[in-house]
């Protein structure tokens, strides 16, 4: 019996042994790596969500630069836009305008003549005998021009008579010993007209 009780003693101590020698370190790895495990996850999911914080941060000024940009070209395109209207309001409302005023004005016969009669007798009192030559707009007769300058003028004419032009409304003389042409057509008259009241004109417009 006694013999028994010792097998059993050593079964035990052989038990607790292999509990002690192999289980028990088992055990203790086995927690350590799951703990591992957890703080290696935990480390996996904050490196995550930092990326994923940062990609989105990335994004956000992505998409902050674009819209600058995007704003930027808005503004830049509507500034071209209002300048180009301004443009088509001047074409169509001044110099359309202006230019058909002026042309209507100086398309008249007895304008035309004045202008000539003006500068002829100027040059006259000046004591200058030069050869002129008066020049009409294309769609004006030189007889409705001629029946309104007097005799003296005429004759200081080439051919006692003025010449037809290739232009609209006015008039141009030409000093032939001097080889210099004082034009006073609608065209001069209108860019000189411009020149000065375009500026009112924009003011007025735009600034009202």
């Amino acid at each position: 019996m006694k013999g028994l009780e010792t097998g059993k003693e050593k079964i035990q101590r052989i038990c607790d042994a292999i509990r002690t020698e192999t289980l028990e370190p088992a055990k203790q790895e086995a927690s350590e790596l799951i703990e591992n495990a957890h703080l290696q996850a935990d480390d996996i999911l904050k490196k995550a969500e930092k990326k994923a914080a940062d990609l989105i941060k990335s994004a956000k000024a992505q998409i902050g630069e674009k819209e600058k940009v995007f704003q930027s070209s808005l503004q830049l395109a509507s500034r071209q836009g209002v300048e180009v209207l301004k443009q088509k309001i001047e074409e169509k409302l001044f110099d359309q305008t202006l230019d058909e005023l002026i042309t209507k004005e100086m398309k008249e016969p007895k304008l035309i003549a004045h202008i000539i009669d003006s500068f002829m007798k100027g040059m006259i009192e000046k004591g200058l005998d030069e050869d002129f030559v008066a020049v009409i707009p294309k769609n004006i007769t030189p007889r409705s021009i001629n029946s309104l300058l007097a005799k003296e003028i005429l004759e200081k004419l080439q051919g006692n008579s003025v010449t037809v032009g290739d232009f609209n409304g006015g008039a141009k003389i030409q000093m032939k010993g001097k080889h210099l042409t004082i034009d006073i057509s609608d065209a001069t008259v209108k860019e000189l007209i411009a020149r000065y009241i375009h500026r009112d004109f924009r003011e007025m417009i735009y600034n009202s």
